[in-house]
């Protein structure tokens, strides 16, 4: 990552790049409640219109309702466990989708899953050496995991003068594997490899050619796990982007393109007029490419000379901070012309990449505002891990997304943030990003009597995850995924409390005094501990932010905001109240209840069977042995049944002991305006 400083500028505002490198936990690795955890699925695809038995890696992913692919919900039966026979829509459409599980806790996190309109070859994992090499046809996909540091092995026939290509990016499965493959001739020869995902070679004889897979560094596991696409299908040219004279461009123009080998930069001047006010914005990495842009303007003076405008390149974070790490590598700058001018603008990519951008010159900020969601942590959290978290709110309770707004300057308008497609027994309590921020949060609230299920929101365009959970950080950094649209969900656990403020319409305060805020505290499930709840979205470090004490069975409770303090200055700012509650709470319990009458049944069968061996023994006719015979194998398995049926009620039994969770509630969204002191 570029770390050079940025220059400072004489315009009227001026944007930086937004990037947040602080690496924190999901909202849940604090939280011991259940909520559904994908940590891998397999297979990673199929093909429209298929019933695929997939195979789910992870935690809490108990009683499968569904699986939502993007927006579709698609019910699933579940042969055995952590296994859901799904039925593909046969409309699918070819592309990658965000696979998510919904049973009684509410939605997990997404796992990317493909729908092609190949075939899918499963390797049998026998396929280790050269000499046991699978067969596979061309224009097919290729999907396994490596179990063991052995290659995978295959075989294909090829023709003359044939162009085959070999397709595979892990990123886009979700998967750590780094994949080496080599194509290889009858002889044994290698032919071809492939580099940077993409493998290319045209044959020169008709034959039978060898395929290896493996994983660089030869690391075994189901998190190991490939998608290689076998066509007969080019791979997509790079634009034919050559180094030339400077083009010109307008203001509302995009210029699409790629960026030069060897960092070699891209030249445009831009013309503009006195009082126009225009947003540059560079779009590469925040379109999913692995680039870090670089964008120096420059004034281009009427004799040719050139003197310093800006240097756009990595900002800083911005503050208050998100709970994952958000990168957005992108240059953006905003200029409002004080005189007639023109700009030269010099970009190229800092990673010396080929990979192709968006240059942007807007007339205003893109309506509506692009939206990130992230699952917020525990204020003053101390851990080292990161995993995979999801969005549930309990039944009468409060859940909330951390909303970021990537690409603001000093004269972005404030948003209101709203969502629909809720699920059934929700309601959104909406939230708020104040005029020039970049982070809020939006809340949803959950009935008591919320039926258990997910949708995927609109409203709100993207949301961030961690792709692979990581136990320490210090040893090992975390792998963030930007996905589509987030999925709320509603679990069957009820929240310890529901936490409102007596007054929901703006809260004014002087700049120069103190706030208080009373609270009203509806307490659930026998939960009578203390509250300390810390203000989010307010100053940078969370840990000095300012608390709401609640004591102990207390159904109200007040905090108060010293705004000379925090230094607020005038405007409007969104904030929602956050904290730990400890709880006993129950797993499997539907599962107990329904063991429970199946031994009761096992019983009445195992009285029954005895009654009909009473009766055969008492029989006189000749058929009495084969009817004894009968009662007691009867007998025998109703003895059997019982047993296992005592057993499987014990087991659930031990599982659904109470023991004490965290649950993370919330209060309703605040808004607060802080005004200018009175002049004295």
């Amino acid at each position: 990552m570029n770390t050079r400083s940025m220059s400072r500028c004489h315009s009227a505002f001026h944007i930086v790049p937004f990037i947040l490198v602080a690496c924190a936990a999901s909202a849940f690795s604090q939280a011991t409640f259940p909520t559904p955890a994908l940590t891998g699925i397999a297979p990673l695809g199929s093909k429209a219109g298929a019933t695929v038995e997939l195979t789910l890696r992870g935690t809490d992913l108990d009683a499968p309702i569904a699986i939502l692919l993007n927006e579709r919900s698609i019910p699933v039966k579940s042969p055995k466990p952590n296994v859901v026979s799904l039925a593909l829509p046969a409309d699918l459409k070819p592309a990658l989708y965000d696979l998510r599980f919904v049973g009684r806790y509410g939605v997990s996190n997404p796992r990317v899953f493909e729908i092609s309109t190949l075939d899918t070859v499963e390797s049998p994992g026998t396929n280790t050496k050269a000499d046991k090499a699978h067969k596979v046809v061309l224009n097919s996909v290729i999907q396994g995991a490596f179990k063991s540091a052995a290659p995978h092995w295959f075989t294909f026939d090829a023709k003359n003068g044939q162009t085959i290509t070999a397709t595979f990016n892990g990123r886009r499965f979700d998967t750590r594997t780094e994949l080496l493959a080599a194509v290889s001739a009858p002889t044994g020869r290698e032919l071809a490899r492939m580099r940077d995902g993409v493998l290319t070679f045209t044959a020169k004889a008709d034959a039978t050619y060898r395929l290896r897979l493996n994983e660089l560094m030869f690391r075994p596991g189901d998190d190991y796990s490939y998608r290689v696409t076998l066509s007969t299908t080019p791979p997509p040219a790079r634009l034919a982007s050559k180094a030339g004279p400077v083009r010109p461009v307008q203001i509302g123009q995009t210029i699409q393109d790629a960026f030069l080998p060897l960092g070699a930069a891209h030249s445009f001047d831009l013309a503009f007029k006195t009082g126009e006010k225009f947003i540059i914005e560079v779009h590469s990495h925040q379109l999913g490419h692995p680039t870090d842009p670089q964008l120096v303007i420059e004034n281009l003076k009427a004799d040719g000379t050139l003197t310093a405008q800006a240097e756009v390149a990595d900002a800083p974070a911005i503050t208050p901070a998100p709970s994952l790490a958000v990168l957005n590598r992108d240059p953006s700058y905003a200029y409002e012309a004080k005189a007639d001018g023109t700009f030269r603008l010099t970009l190229n990519d800092a990673f010396g990449s080929t990979h192709p951008f968006e240059l942007r010159i807007l007339k205003e900020a893109p309506k509506p505002p692009a939206l990130i969601a992230i699952n917020p942590i525990l204020p003053g959290a101390k851990t080292k891990t990161a995993e995979s978290g999801s969005s549930n709110v309990p039944r009468n309770g409060i859940a909330a997304l951390e909303v970021v707004a990537p690409n603001r300057n000093a004269l972005s308008e404030a948003i209101e943030l709203k969502a629909e497609n809720l699920p059934a027994g929700v309601t959104c309590l909406g939230g708020f990003i104040g005029k020039a921020q970049s982070l809020g949060y939006i809340a949803f609230q959950a009935a008591a009597d919320a039926p258990a299920g997910a949708s995927v929101l609109s409203g709100i365009s993207k949301s961030q995850f961690v792709s692979y959970n990581v136990t320490d950080m210090t040893k090992e950094s975390p792998l963030y995924r930007t996905s589509g649209a987030p999925a709320l969900g509603v679990s069957t656990q009820t929240a310890p409390a529901f936490i409102q403020t007596e007054k929901t319409d703006i809260l004014e305060v002087a700049a120069d005094a103190k706030l208080e805020i009373p609270l009203k505290v509806t307490r659930h499930a026998e939960f009578t501990d203390a509250l300390k709840l810390k203000v989010l979205g307010l100053i940078a470090d969370v840990t000095k932010a300012p608390e709401a004490d609640i004591a102990a069975k207390a159904a109200d409770g007040k905090f108060t905001l010293d705004v000379k303090t925090l230094k607020l200055a005038p405007g409007d700012y969104g904030i929602i109240l956050q904290g730990p509650a400890k709880m006993k709470m129950r797993r499997g319990v539907e599962e107990l209840t329904a063991a429970e009458a199946d031994a009761k049944k096992a019983v009445e069968a195992q009285a029954v069977a005895k009654k009909q061996l009473d009766a055969a023994n008492a029989d006189a006719t000749p058929k009495k042995a084969e009817l004894v015979k009968a009662a007691t194998a009867a007998v025998k398995a109703a003895d059997t049944a019982k047993a296992t049926a005592d057993k499987l009620v014990k087991d659930l039994t031990a599982k659904a002991a109470p023991k004490e969770a965290t649950f993370i509630v919330y209060s309703n969204p605040i808004r607060i305006r802080v005004k200018e002191a009175a002049k004295k």
